[in-house]
């Protein structure tokens, strides 16, 4: 895992989504980790790809409590699990940074309020134009992620 690519990567995403200010975490986990976030805060006793934890509630941007100026311009975490990211990248036959870069751009809609499961396709073919734009489109076309905040 190319930790140097992955942050040149965040900033091109970041310029690209014109996300200035605004910022957020990307969380390498393992298996074990997502798969008890999985459960914890989705009830699914499974490991995922990615899971996006919002700062904000999507919606009435309601700020959690005790929050400051800190905070002021965040996101959100996007948790990944690399075993998982590998294990998609082979079977799609792609790199496993290419894998983590779908995934972190994937995570940053969800965090940016987009749904997949509810917006009849707006998330994916926005996702889709912006593989093809940060030059991460691969090969094929990608399955529809179930992956959920």
């Amino acid at each position: 895992m190319n930790l140097v690519a992955s942050r040149a990567f965040v900033q091109r995403l970041r310029t690209v989504l014109r996300l200035a200010p605004r910022h957020f975490n990307v969380c390498l986990v393992g298996d074990r980790e997502i798969e008890r976030l999985n459960n914890v805060y989705l009830g699914k006793k499974a490991p995922t790809d990615v899971l996006s934890f919002p700062w904000r509630e999507t919606g009435g941007a309601k700020q959690k409590a005790g929050a400051d100026a800190e905070f002021a311009h965040f996101l959100g975490d996007v948790v990944i699990s690399v075993e998982t990211a590998r294990r998609n990248a082979r079977q799609e036959g792609h790199s496993a940074l290419n894998e983590i870069r779908w995934l972190i751009l994937h995570g940053v809609l969800h965090l940016l309020g987009y749904d997949h499961e509810t917006d009849h396709g707006e998330m994916t073919s926005l996702e889709l134009a912006l593989r093809e734009r940060l030059g991460i489109a691969g090969r094929t076309a990608r399955r529809r992620r179930k992956a959920r905040r």
